[in-house]
């Protein structure tokens, strides 16, 4: 059910922080190495598509103006760029929150719709907590600690949350905002279609030599309002958008497969190979060989526990 204005949070049994505690920062893939659930004092966007897994208690988000409660062994998911906060957590409740850049997310092998059914506004959660266990959210943070001096383990992390996306997809999951909105109707706050269409061409066709109007084009936008709109909802130009897509391309490709730097630097729609050098380096902070390098491992070779 819409409001029109937001409830006041319910802090006496739950820390209440400012809103700049709850930050995201960029438009990055984070595991957060902090547990605790916080009710906060107002609520706040990011690009990114949101899982929380809750390990201990009971939390209470207000999505979009409605409400959605997750229990103990509930995994759910998100699109941050809706208006959302917690309003309501019980004593000691613990959870683990990842963020996935919607790139990523448009890009993942998913049904349609479930994409869908995150991208129009609901909060899905699986249908089947037994199909997750703390165990493999935990490890996740514990994994995601060593970050910042293994490369190798930022690649398993993505592709493990990747997998769990698959299997909340393919085990079943329900939308338990479905029964607030009538059917077909926009619910409050959620991004536009017009964004919604713009960043799935990117995902389509971020291979091939696209411009901002060929994006616009596929949203029946002008170019100069397409851009203003792309911008003002995920935080990025359209051409910033276009290129992370590649480069994320290109980075999977660089630990997946042999192919030789230029070959994959034109598959992935980077106009000539040097482009596609200085790009990578502004990004990753290294080049595309050193980087393929530090991620194979040697045949037979394993990742050392604890990493």
């Amino acid at each position: 059910m819409s409001t029109a204005s937001e409830p006041a949070a319910d802090t006496m049994n739950a820390p209440l922080l400012p809103l700049e505690s709850f930050f995201v920062p960029g438009n990055d893939f984070i595991v957060s190495t902090s547990q605790t659930v916080c009710a906060m004092p107002a609520s706040h966007t990011h690009s990114q598509v949101e899982l929380n897994y809750l390990l201990e208690g009971e939390m209470t988000y207000l999505h979009g103006g409605r409400e959605a409660t997750l229990a103990i062994g509930d995994l759910a998911l998100f699109w941050g760029a809706i208006a959302h906060r917690t309003v309501r957590v019980s004593p000691g409740a613990r959870y683990v929150c990842i963020y996935l850049p919607l790139e990523m997310f448009l890009n993942a092998k998913l049904t349609e719709p479930f994409r869908s059914g995150v991208l129009a506004g609901g909060m899905l959660v699986g249908a089947d907590p037994a199909q997750f266990d703390a165990a493999r959210f935990q490890r996740l943070v514990e994994d995601a600690k060593g970050l910042p001096d293994d490369a190798r383990v930022a690649e398993l992390l993505v592709a493990e949350v990747l997998l769990i996306l698959r299997r909340l997809d393919v085990t079943g999951w329900r939308d338990l905002l479905a029964g607030q909105h009538p059917a077909g109707r926009m619910a409050e706050g959620v991004m536009p279609e017009t964004v919604i269409e713009m960043a799935r061409f990117i995902a389509e066709n971020g291979h091939r030599a696209i411009s901002v109007a060929d994006v616009a084009k596929a949203a029946k936008l002008h170019p100069n309002y397409a851009m203003t709109r792309f911008r003002n909802a995920l935080g990025l130009t359209v051409g910033s958008y276009i290129l992370r897509h590649r480069l994320m391309a290109a980075q999977s490709l660089l630990v997946s497969t042999k192919k030789d730097l230029a070959a994959l630097a034109f598959e992935t729609g980077f106009g000539s190979v040097s482009q596609f050098h200085r790009s990578f380096r502004a990004h990753f902070g290294t080049t595309p060989a050193e980087y393929r390098r530090r991620m194979r491992l040697p045949t037979g070779a394993a990742i050392p526990s604890g990493t």
